[in-house]
């Protein structure tokens, strides 16, 4: 390709407009020499082969050209070429250069100029001065009728000159609009390579975000907008007031519109509700000013970033109740265990007996094992959050049942009862978290064994018609009230059974089942009758998607 230096690529091939004038100035000449020949019956004897070379490259060669050149840049220097070539053999023998005709040659310096910049320009020029010189040594004869060489000379430099710069002064405005329009194609590229750019950033944010003009209403939004109000539809255009009904924390509403008239830099409001459906979700805002073109305070919009932080607030007020529970927990064995030693110190001052002395140690001892188990339930919970543990790994059921029931069989012969299993053979082996596996486990048996004062603990691992396995721990306990199934999962539940009472417990241990059953990809099921014991099953997936993450 034939590229001058600032042209762009639209410019290496001849533009078709340019082509098809260029085409119909042909076809002109052509029919103008037409008309002069049977008018004034000039047969041309004397130079029959440019009379040939005109119709045959006005009407046949340029035409090919100029229609190869606007479909690639490769024809475009030798269209060029020849246009000069053919439009200088018409001036040098149908007409002179101190002519009006000489004039047009001002187009093809506009043109070589366009395509081929100064060096174009100059070359053209150039022709035509070399054209001018020819017609002076090949005409000497036609000369004199135009008052001599030197007046023939000097008219021919006027017109000449009047033509170059004529154009010259036409290619200096078309150069400078050039410029300009370079320019400002750049300054349009470059705002649009930032509009990409902003737009791909708003729309990469995961917050919803608005502009609002001064009426309230939506100017543009990012992709998180539409998801924010779960619609495919576009907002802009709409009322934001229409969109978003906000209660605050004194239940009074709040609109959008009256929060622009307030802001006059940056307002942030995390005390916000909206209902989504029939679900209550609280929404944390903030808006910026945009200030109008003049700095006109009537003509302003805002920049609006809307969060649900619903997840974030229910978070926190489980954190708070939480640390609240825990410490209200912690508080009652810890006093335990303090009054308990510090009893342990008067009476070895007071040399008490060595029953009291045992007394006081063994209820100290019994709230520090108590406290030993609330630590372990939460250091439990705080590896299952953090992922410690998730690692999935081949684990053999009926190994791990016979382990179980090995490591448990001492605890539940202390008691009194009897700790059977049941397990089926053939029992494939799965991918899982053994670690969480073990724990609900762990704490299914324990708490089998601490509310069954007589009988038996069976723990099962079956086989189901889908290939997966269940799971079970059932007991003959005294078992949980219809009023107790609901809330067992709960953190620090614990039933106002007498008999629950009668049993020091953290509260926690069904809590850390359920958590952990739901990192292992399953549910924990709970069949239960007062005075008849309790069945806990759960059925372990196929495949634990979640332990591989």
């Amino acid at each position: 390709m034939v590229y001058t230096r600032g042209m762009t690529e639209d410019n290496t091939r001849l533009a078709k407009p340019v082509a098809y004038g260029t085409l119909v100035a042909c076809l002109l000449i052509v029919i103008i020499l037409s008309l002069q020949i049977w008018v004034q019956f000039i047969t041309f004897d004397y130079y029959p082969w440019v009379l040939l070379f005109t119709y045959v490259s006005n009407g046949l060669v340029l035409p090919v050209l100029l229609l190869l050149a606007t479909k690639s840049a490769r024809f475009l220097m030798p269209t060029l070429v020849w246009l000069h070539f053919s439009m200088g053999v018409a001036l040098l023998y149908f007409s002179q250069i101190y002519s009006p005709f000489t004039v047009t040659w001002a187009t093809l310096i506009l043109l070589s100029s366009i395509y081929y910049s100064w060096r174009g320009f100059w070359l053209s020029s150039a022709g035509l001065i070399v054209l001018t010189l020819c017609y002076i040594s090949m005409f000497p004869e036609n000369l004199l009728q135009e008052g001599g060489l030197i007046t023939y000379s000097l008219l021919s430099a006027l017109v000449v000159s009047l033509t170059i710069l004529t154009s010259y002064m036409f290619v200096v405005v078309i150069k400078n609009a050039q410029k300009k329009n370079n320019e400002m194609r750049q300054a349009r590229r470059s705002e649009m390579l930032q509009m990409n750019r902003l737009n791909t950033l708003l729309n990469s944010i995961s917050d919803a975000v608005l502009t609002l003009n001064r009426y309230g209403r939506v100017t543009s939004q990012n992709a998180a907008a539409q998801a924010f109000f779960d619609t495919n539809q576009s907002l802009i255009g709409k009322d934001i007031d229409r969109l978003l009904h906000f209660k605050n924390e004194a239940d009074s509403k709040v609109r959008v519109h009256d929060l622009m008239s307030e802001v006059k830099s940056t307002l942030h409001r995390d005390d916000l509700t909206t209902l989504n459906g029939e679900e209550l979700r609280h929404v944390s805002l903030q808006m910026s000013r945009i200030r109008g073109t003049f700095d006109d305070d009537e003509e302003y919009g805002v920049v609006l970033i809307l969060r649900d932080i619903t997840k974030q607030k229910t978070l926190e007020e489980e954190k708070d109740e939480f640390i609240s529970v825990t410490s209200h927990e912690l508080r009652t064995p810890v006093a335990i265990a303090e009054g308990s030693i510090s009893n342990l110190l008067v009476m070895h001052d007071r040399q008490a007996d060595s029953d009291s002395l045992r007394a006081a140690t063994e209820t100290a001892y019994d709230q520090i094992i108590y406290l030993a188990k609330i630590v372990n339930d939460l250091s439990t919970l705080s590896r299952a959050e953090r992922g410690v543990g998730d690692t999935a790994e081949e684990i053999d059921v009926t190994d791990l049942i016979h382990d179980m029931h090995g490591r448990y069989q001492k605890e539940a012969r202390d008691k009194g009862l009897r700790l059977d299993i049941d397990v089926r053979a053939s029992l494939p082996k799965i991918m899982a978290s053994r670690l969480y596996l073990e724990e609900v486990l762990q704490n299914l048996l324990t708490n089998s064994i601490k509310y069954t004062h007589e009988g038996s603990v069976t723990l099962r691992a079956q086989l189901l018609d889908d290939g997966r396995i269940e799971c079970s721990v059932k007991d003959t306990g005294i078992g949980i009230s219809k009023s107790d199934l609901d809330k067992i999962f709960q953190k620090f539940y614990r039933s106002e059974d007498y008999r629950t009472r009668e049993t020091n417990g953290t509260g926690l241990g069904l809590y850390v089942v359920e958590k952990l059953a739901a990192k292992l990809g399953t549910e924990i099921k709970v069949e239960s009758r007062l005075n008849h014991g309790s069945t806990f099953r759960f059925v372990l997936p196929l495949e634990n998607t979640e332990s591989k993450n």
